[in-house]
């Protein structure tokens, strides 16, 4: 079945001639599924069968614990099923009757105006261009699908970009990994080991006030990075993606 997303599905080529990872990860709704899979209570939940703190949720989108997200993702239709649109979109449409005047549409959604098709059509044209442009308020530069409104049953909270979905993921791993290595790994040298800020890269030349100072940018950068992370991954197990 055709289904409708307003962000970027994911993508996996055929059987013959199946697509790279990188397709998927093109997507938002897989780092929805790998953000997931870094939270520690939903993980306990597939542990138990679907069973505590996050059973609701576990009913929707279930074990994650398999690397695995084409499977995670097409197993019973589950990716449409989660993220895309329950209902098609409003268009510009002409009613013959006011009984197809729909309840749901609002004022901010919907604009209603009455033609005098006894007036020219360079007046009209004038007039409608006048009053869009007085109503549309969508801003330049977003896109139609960013300006509706989802209705699926798990949105996307709000604007994103995948880069800084696919950074923030990776240095938060990189820092789960250290973590409780002995002695204790500053964050300043995981975010030179990942290049995180170019232009705050120690050297050999600099002097000892100079490294410090190129230090904390990094390591402050570092942790905001891991404070994101930490929220994305609770609010993932909430329903909610990335971040409110």
């Amino acid at each position: 079945m055709l289904r409708r997303f307003l962000a970027q599905h994911p993508t996996f080529g055929t059987k013959n001639k199946p697509r790279t990872l990188s397709y998927q990860q093109q997507s938002p709704y897989y780092w929805w599924w790998a953000y997931l899979r870094r939270n520690k209570d939903y993980l306990d939940c597939c542990e138990k069968g679907g069973k505590g703190k996050f059973a609701k949720l576990y009913k929707d989108f279930g074990d994650v614990r398999e690397d695995n997200f084409k499977k995670w993702w097409t197993v019973g239709e589950r990716g449409g099923d989660l993220f895309a649109e329950t209902t098609s979109a409003m268009k510009l449409t002409l009613l013959d009757d006011k009984e197809q005047w729909d309840e749901s549409w609002t004022q901010e959604e919907v604009l209603v105006i009455a033609v005098p098709l006894t007036s020219s059509k360079r007046y009209l044209q004038s007039r409608f261009a006048r009053i869009l442009k007085e109503k549309h308020r969508a801003k330049r530069g977003r896109t139609k699908k960013l300006l509706e409104k989802s209705n699926a049953a798990y949105p996307l909270e709000r604007n994103y970009t995948i880069e800084n979905l696919r950074k923030t993921l990776q240095v938060y791993d990189l820092y789960m990994e250290h973590k409780d290595q002995k002695p204790k790994v500053p964050l300043w040298k995981l975010g030179e080991q990942l290049r995180l800020v170019p232009s705050a890269m120690t050297t050999d030349k600099m002097t000892v006030n100079e490294r410090q100072v190129f230090r904390n940018v990094m390591g402050a950068s570092v942790k905001r990075y891991i404070t994101n992370a930490e929220k994305i991954i609770a609010n993932a197990a909430l329903g909610k993606f990335p971040m409110t």
